[in-house]
Formats: C-alpha cells, sequence, structure tokens
C-alpha cells in the first residue's frame, strides 16, 4: 500500500521493521511516545548509541517494533531518519530520494511512502505507529526539522546537549553502587534478574558493534562512490570520518558493557554470601558452614548448574540457576559414570543441600559413584542398586509415591512438597527396560509435585532405536561431561559459553563436611 503525507490505515502486524532509502547517507531512529507525542524518557530514543528499549531495537536492518513489548504507557513509536551535517556536503536530504518502508516479520512490505522534502531537512518524521481505541494505526507523516534530530528530539520532549547538530547521546542507565538486599525465598528469582541484565547489556553492545560495521561500510561505500573525489583529500578525510565514527561508537558500546558488568559482578560478589548453598559458589561463606539456620530448614526454590560466560565480550561469569524441583530430568552426556563424577557430584550436592533431611535414589550398576554415596549414606532413601534386576521394583515404588502425593495434594492434606528428593540413574540405558523408560518418563512428568528430581548419566541416546528412550533424552536438559556448551539466552538470543560446576577432590571433602555438621 502506497501512502500519501497524512494517510492513515490499521496496522494488524505485531512487529514490524522501519526502512528507508535515500540518496544521500542517514540515520534511522525511533522514539517512544504517549498519547500527547511526548517521549516517556530519554531512554525511550533508540539510536546508534542506544539500540534499544522495551519492544524496539535497532539493528542493520531498520528498527524493529514488537508492538506487544512496548511499555504500557506507550501510545505512539515515531520513526525517524536524519543526517548528520557535519558528514554531508549540503547538510540536508538535497534530493527527492528518500522513501519509508513498513515490512512483517516474513519481510513483506506492508506500507511505502515517498516523503516529499523541501531540500533544508536534516531530519524527518516518516511513520508513525499510534494506539487508537485500543488498536494500532499507521500515519505517513513527512514532517522535516531544519534544526535536525536535535530540533525534532527536543520537540517530542527528549533533553539535548548544547550542540544543534547532533542528539543527546543517552547512554544506558549508570549501575548504582549499592546492591538491593536479597529477600527470603527470591535467590532464584534474583540469579535470573542478574542473568537478564547481563544479557541485554550483551545484546546491546553487539548490537550496536554490528551497526558501527554497517554503517562504517555504508560510509566507505558514499565516500568512494564519486571517482572524481576518491583519491582526493576530501575523499580520504571522509574515509578517516567514517573510521573514527565507527571507532568511537564502538568505544562508546564497550565502555557501556564493561560498566554493566562492573556493576554485576559486585552484585553478584555481595550475594553470594547470603544465597541458599544451592545456588551459592563455592567459594561462598555459606559452605563454610556459617549459613543462616533458616536457610537450612527452608527448601530452595533453585539449584547452580554452572556459569555462563563470553570471553569475547569481556570477564563476567554469570551463575546458571534452575528451579528445584527441576522441571526437567538433566542428563550428562557422558561413556562412563566415573569419567563424569565431578560433574554428577556437583548436581547431587547442590539437590542435597536445597532442603533439610532430602532423600537420594541411586542405580550405580558399576559402582561408580561409590565415593559419593558412601559419603551420602544417611541421605539414601534405600540401598544403592546395583543390580539391574532391582530397577523396576525402585522406579515403581517412586511412582506410587507420586501417586500418593497426589492424592494427598487432592485432599487438602498437602498442598505441596515438603522436602526434596533425587533419583540418579546411572549407567543409562545398559540394564534398563522398556518399561523402566516408561516410569522415567513418568516420574519426570509427574515427580516434581512430590519434590522429585531426577539425574541421569549416560550417552546422549536421543537418536537411540528405541522410542521411549530417544523421547526421554529429547525430553531432558543435557550437560557434558566433556566441558563448555553454547547457550543462548532466552531473552536477546545472545550467545554464552556454558561451564557446568564440578567438585574436584581437592574441594570436596570441604563441601561435603557441612552435610556432616547438619
Amino acid at each position: 500500500m502506497t501512502f500519501v503525507p497524512g494517510q492513515n490505515a490499521p496496522l494488524q502486524a505485531p512487529v514490524v521493521t522501519f526502512r528507508a532509502e535515500s540518496q544521500t547517507p542517514f540515520d534511522v531512529s525511533a522514539l517512544v511516545a504517549d498519547a500527547n507525542l511526548r517521549a516517556l524518557t530519554s531512554a525511550d530514543f533508540v539510536f546508534y548509541n542506544q539500540p534499544s528499549t522495551a519492544g524496539v531495537q535497532l539493528d542493520q536492518s531498520g528498527i524493529r517494533v514488537e508492538l506487544d513489548r512496548l511499555h504500557p504507557d506507550a501510545a505512539a513509536v515515531l520513526c525517524i531518519v536524519s543526517v548528520d551535517p557535519a558528514a554531508t556536503a549540503a547538510g540536508a536530504f538535497r534530493t527527492a530520494g528518500l522513501s519509508a518502508t513498513l515490512s512483517d516479520q516474513s519481510g513483506s512490505v506492508l506500507a511505502e511512502f515517498a516523503i516529499p522534502t523541501a531540500g533544508t531537512e536534516t531530519a524527518v518524521i516518516c511513520w508513525e505507529l499510534y494506539r487508537k481505541s485500543g488498536a494500532w494505526k499507521i500515519r505517513a507523516v513527512g514532517q522535516g526539522y531544519a534544526g535536525g534530530l536535535a530540533e525534532l528530539i527536543s520537540v517530542h520532549g527528549v533533553e539535548v546537549d548544547d550542540e544543534p547538530a547532533q542528539p543527546a547521546p543517552t547512554a544506558a542507565p549508570a549501575w548504582d553502587s549499592a546492591v538491593e538486599p536479597l529477600e527470603v525465598g527470591r535467590g532464584l528469582e534474583r540469579a535470573w534478574m542478574i542473568f537478564e541484565d547481563a544479557s541485554r547489556s550483551a545484546a546491546s553492545f553487539v548490537s550496536s558493534s554490528e551497526y558501527a560495521l554497517a554503517r562504517l561500510d555504508e560510509d566507505l561505500t558514499a565516500a568512494v562512490a564519486d571517482p572524481s573525489l576518491r583519491n582526493s583529500a576530501a575523499g580520504v578525510a571522509a574515509r578517516d570520518a567514517a573510521q573514527k565514527r565507527h571507532d568511537d561508537l564502538v568505544s562508546l558500546a564497550r565502555d557501556n558493557h564493561a560498566r554493566d558488568s562492573a556493576q554485576l559482578a559486585h552484585e553478584l560478589g555481595v550475594i553470594d554470601g547470603v544465597l541458599p548453598r544451592s545456588m551459592a559458589s563455592w567459594k561462598s561463606v555459606s559452605w563454610a558452614g556459617t549459613t543462616d539456620p533458616a536457610q537450612i530448614t527452608a527448601v530452595s526454590d533453585g539449584m547452580r548448574l554452572g556459569e555462563l560466560s563470553a570471553p569475547d565480550r569481556g570477564t563476567l561469569t554469570v551463575p546458571y540457576c534452575v528451579p528445584l524441583p527441576l522441571r526437567r530430568p538433566i542428563w550428562v552426556d557422558s561413556t562412563s559414570s566415573k569419567a563424569a563424577l565431578g560433574l554428577i557430584s556437583a548436581v547431587t550436592v547442590r539437590v542435597m543441600a536445597a532442603g533439610p533431611m532430602p532423600l537420594l535414589d541411586v542405580v550405580d550398576l558399576t559402582g561408580s559413584l561409590t565415593p559419593l554415596t558412601d559419603r551420602l549414606a544417611p541421605m539414601l532413601a534405600g540401598p544403592v542398586i546395583t543390580a539391574h534386576t532391582e530397577i523396576s521394583a525402585r522406579l515403581r515404588a517412586l511412582a506410587e509415591a507420586v501417586d500418593m502425593g497426589e492424592l494427598a495434594r487432592m485432599s487438602g492434606v498437602a498442598d505441596g512438597p515438603s522436602s526434596l528428593r533425587l533419583l540418579i540413574l546411572s549407567d543409562f540405558p545398559h540394564g534398563y527396560s522398556a518399561e523402566d523408560a516408561q516410569t522415567i518418563m513418568f516420574l519426570a512428568e509427574r515427580g516434581p509435585a512430590i519434590g522429585l528430581s531426577i539425574l541421569i548419566v549416560g550417552e546422549d541416546e536421543s537418536n537411540f532405536a528405541e522410542e521411549s528412550v530417544a523421547g526421554l533424552s529429547e525430553g531432558c536438559q543435557h550437560l557434558s561431561a566433556a566441558g563448555q556448551t553454547e547457550v543462548h539466552d532466552p531473552w536477546t538470543r545472545t550467545q554464552w559459553h556454558f561451564t557446568p560446576d564440578v567438585l574436584d577432590p581437592i574441594s570436596e571433602s570441604r563441601i561435603l563436611a557441612v552435610f556432616d555438621r547438619t
């Protein structure tokens, strides 16, 4: 649909991307505003120095707007193009070639707008996405500002500095050196909040760096477009200016990310000493036996599996924690339970430390876990299963316990698990029957209701011929006994290196001694 200035239409797509074209080099930006077209905050102006806010993201393809993720007070999003007068000969859209489009998630163009310009503008509002009577609409605007982007955003409520030609470089909010105290029972939530903050900071850094590189390519292309100027002093100056702009943008993005990471590392250092043992690092004072007794008697809502890092972005490491009871069984990929003992011990100890008097059920056909089970013998729910003929009976007993727990909850006798239980199945699937695999799937689905978590050790059997085993493998969270794996965060899909926690022989005695004292 081709628009003319002032024309509007309903907007059906929940996600749209704004792009523009012009013979003059330009930047795209966006401003999230209220019903009076005033910016909600300075943080809601999205441009190359601040590439994202709630529901709006700047990347190489343009401005992406996710309407459902906008701030609840958002009533409009202004889609803007602007030029840098210092980098443009005439400092304005001196041609009639400015056009803008809106596309849906599939890339299909929903709206086109050929924008008439007077030749004096250095910033133009192309589109206005606005909310009316609970529904979203689009309007072709085409309003230009001779005073440039600084004038445009100032009119709409964003404070700018004294430089009329450049927007105020609104950096990400500075972190406060103070750390909010950790509330009892909120450890898992706090760990995930820190992970989310780290992910969004990393995504901003990556996005800014990618944008700077894409803009450098565009600027260098424009600098050599005119053959007569290609090797002139003006051409060299244009290329130098483009490189400096790129370097400045990347430097600012890196500084902002380093500042964010330093604050998050400080926060982690402060709360590590008060996190429940199940989520604290091995270096925490809580593993020295000085934890508040209230933490020992309460059931923790989560456990730590390892840490996340990104060496190419900095030195920050973030704990990776999951809810307890485990919603998905953990599967340790290893051909040898003995070789994976350090990882198995770490997971086991974390679950055992998450609440009072946990119970431990173990299948260990090769005796690989004896050093661990001997030390945790008081917590065993029954003898360690060492013969495959005994596996089915133990699994059926656990299934019956799950059924009884569900009956107790339905009758109002119990409203949830008062303690935790861990089932360790080593050497899987060797020695286990197809019926056992079915029972394990039942326990994985219904066991959390009585506080049951499952840890499986064996080769990755997702392609196994036995359907029940393959289905079980696909439903598990896999940890590699070989070391690091790659994961993506759930908010921005930023890549991280995941390193599982292990208990090495040196620290194992100290850590397990905690259970002797409690």
